[in-house]
């Protein structure tokens, strides 16, 4: 633990990008005394990875993993509030927990936010049903608009845990370092203009968001304060478009499109979640033009378009399944009346770009780790 968090810190005040995976084989002889003593190596560094692998997947665990007790759900029903059900982080988010608690005796009510306009009024629907826990994925508990919601739960015993939404007295958060990965993200763009136009910054960024939670707000503002007017980086051009959330993949490609039309000389489009993103590659590479395309969260079909080797170029992924199952174990220690470590836990997004995509899968980052005790 004491290892995984030291590393984890560093992680906080270095800005570091991803790695490289290697794999190799062996040979063996004819002889009967070679393929013994083959075997016996085989077997040895098959030993040997195993638990290497075993380090590893310990350390990648989330702070809380290592022996929680989850029995504190049994009989628990937990309400979670959806930002917008159907979008695949969201919905990620959401299945950890559902499968969680199911597994553990426990049972889950949703209720839908509608792209956070009906926020307050899902955090009611929630404290009104009586639940246990709340489970908030991604609705913005940091500008005070629940502060009563998240009272009344309080007021009711009812332990309230928020992902991707900001911190807030009354809530236990899991969330990313979004400086720190808008900086991997935002030096991405940077760095390939220049490596396009001759070692010089300069062009056309459009910004595809929509400003409906915190981590969104400062993806967006971060990649601002680095270009422009004033920054390292004065030639490079930013403007913004404001997406609707409950028709996220169609109406970004609706607005890159009308941007395009509009300024044909953008060169990248930086959103804010891997499905604008998605609508953003679709609308680039239906034009044709030479434009690429970066993004945060590692959906799916996010790593997926990067692998094809389209215009969608790069995102920073996060480990939503780790999120939700750090977020199933505070439900349950908060649950059993125990106090957690930390009130916010930060989950690493490492950039994912063709250069280190997985052949398959997700792209995760070293698990979550706490910057305060």
């Amino acid at each position: 633990m004491k290892r995984m968090r030291s590393k984890a810190v560093a992680l906080a005040v270095v800005l570091a990008t991803a790695g490289a995976l290697a794999a190799c084989g062996d040979d063996s002889d004819s002889t009967s005394t070679d393929t013994a003593a083959a075997e016996e190596t085989a077997a040895t560094e098959d030993t040997m990875a195993a638990t290497e692998d075993t380090v590893a997947a310990e350390e990648a665990a989330p702070a809380e993993a290592a022996g929680a007790d989850l029995s504190a759900l049994s009989g628990k029903t937990i309400g979670i509030i959806s930002l917008a059900p159907g979008l695949e982080p969201v919905d990620r988010l959401q299945a950890g927990v559902v499968e969680c608690a199911e597994a553990n005796g426990g049972s889950t009510q949703v209720f839908d936010a509608k792209g956070g306009t009906e926020a307050v009024q899902a955090f009611e629907q929630a404290n009104n049903a009586g639940v246990d826990a709340i489970y908030n994925v991604a609705n913005d508990i940091g500008n005070g608009s629940l502060d009563a919601a998240l009272k009344a739960a309080g007021d009711a015993g009812r332990p309230v845990v928020t992902v991707w939404g900001g911190q807030r007295t009354g809530s236990y958060s899991i969330t990313g370092l979004e400086f720190q990965s808008a900086a991997r993200v935002g030096q991405y763009v940077i760095d390939r203009i220049a490596a396009e136009n001759g070692g010089t910054a300069a062009g056309d960024v459009l910004i595809v968001n929509a400003r409906v939670t915190p981590s969104l707000r400062q993806r967006a503002d971060a990649f601002k304060a680095m270009t422009g007017e004033g920054s390292e980086y004065p030639d490079i051009k930013v403007t913004e478009v404001e997406v609707d959330l409950a028709n996220a993949v169609a109406d970004a490609q609706a607005k890159v499109e009308q941007a395009f039309q509009a300024n044909p000389d953008i060169k990248a489009v930086y959103a804010s979640f891997d499905s604008l993103g998605q609508g953003a590659a679709a609308a680039v590479d239906g034009l044709g033009n030479k434009a690429f395309v970066v993004s945060f969260n590692g959906d799916s079909s996010a790593l997926d378009m990067i692998r094809a080797g389209k215009s969608f170029a790069a995102t920073a992924a996060n480990d939503l399944e780790g999120t939700a199952s750090l977020g199933c174990e505070l439900l349950a220690k908060l649950l059993a009346g125990e106090t957690p470590d930390a009130t916010t836990y930060w989950m690493d997004s490492p950039l994912v770009t063709n250069k280190n995509v997985p052949a398959s899968g997700f792209a995760t980052g070293p698990g979550s780790f706490t910057l305060f005790n």
